[in-house]
Formats: C-alpha cells, sequence, structure tokens
C-alpha cells in the first residue's frame, strides 16, 4: 500500500509519503538488499538507519519530524558524507504529481487544501495512458547507486518514464 498525503497551506505545496515501502540503499557504494522497509513515519526526525553489508557505512535515514523529505545518509569515516532524497527516487514530489497531471489530463491532486492522493488511480492513469497512446512501457533508469525500486513504484516511474518521450530522455 503507497498513501501520499498533500497539503497546499504552507511555504510550498508538498506531498508526504505514507505507510510506503522504501528501499534501503548506500549513498555511499551503492549497495541495495533486496527487501523494503515500511516509511511510517519518524521519531523526533530519526526514522532509522543500518550498517552497509556492502562497504560497512553507517547509514541513518532522517526526515523532518515526519515530514518530507525523507534523506538516506551515509558516513563513513575520512570520507564525505553521501546522501539523497528519496521522494526524489520515486517521483512523488509536487512538481512530479502535477507533471503526471498534465501528461494524463487528469487532477491527481484534489483540488483541497490538503488531504490524500489516490496513488493506485494516479498510477492507473498513468498506465492507462500509455497504453492509450499505444506505446510500450520502457524501463525508467534509476540514480547512480539504485539499483531496484519496491513495486507498486517501479511501475509508477515506468509509467511516467514512458510518458515523459523520447524528447525528454
Amino acid at each position: 500500500m503507497v498513501r501520499l498525503y498533500f497539503n497546499r497551506t504552507g511555504r510550498q505545496p508538498s506531498t508526504w509519503l505514507l505507510d510506503v515501502p522504501i528501499f534501503t540503499v548506500c549513498p555511499a557504494c551503492g549497495f541495495v538488499p533486496h527487501e523494503a522497509r515500511r516509511y511510517v513515519g519518524s521519531r523526533y526526525g530519526h526514522v532509522g538507519g543500518f550498517t552497509c553489508g556492502g562497504c560497512g557505512a553507517r547509514v541513518t535515514i532522517l526526515d523532518g519530524d515526519c515530514r518530507p523529505p525523507v534523506r538516506f545518509v551515509a558516513d563513513v569515516p575520512g570520507k564525505p558524507e553521501r546522501s539523497f532524497v528519496f521522494e526524489d527516487v520515486y517521483r512523488l514530489n509536487w512538481a512530479d504529481l502535477t507533471r503526471a497531471g498534465a501528461l494524463t489530463r487528469t487532477a491527481l491532486i484534489p483540488p483541497d487544501e490538503k488531504g490524500y492522493v489516490d496513488f493506485g488511480a494516479a498510477l492507473a492513469a498513468a498506465q492507462g495512458e500509455a497504453a492509450q497512446l499505444g506505446v510500450p512501457v520502457v524501463p525508467a533508469p534509476l540514480p547512480e547507486g539504485v539499483s531496484w525500486v519496491p513495486e507498486p513504484l517501479r511501475a509508477w516511474l515506468d509509467a511516467l518514464f514512458t510518458l515523459d518521450g523520447p524528447a525528454t530522455r
């Protein structure tokens, strides 16, 4: 299950991933164990962490105290800190949902001030638009160091990449 919360109030519209599978990846070496952990928020900004099975780095997963963005930070002694934001990897931030809505001619984010985005409907709209255009689904490239993304988020990335077309690749 993927739940997305949106909020138009405040300085900048944003989406938050709730109760979503997140991959665990080491930003230092790219090691990715093939199991996802469930993101259900944090405690004072600390989501969790793990020791990388590839390089031994201590990877910490942080958020803004149950608010986006969620960052993976790798600490390897003697090397610069490396990190990435997983909302950007999943393309479920405000800009990507707005772009997907334009591509599918569907309002994926409801007009209310805040509430939930129906991720299943958004995915179905993106996949339906690709099917209607008759274009084969093209696997989306993943950022450096990320070798897999859990389903159904992989299907979302592939559908968006397919809809973006060759002009934007």
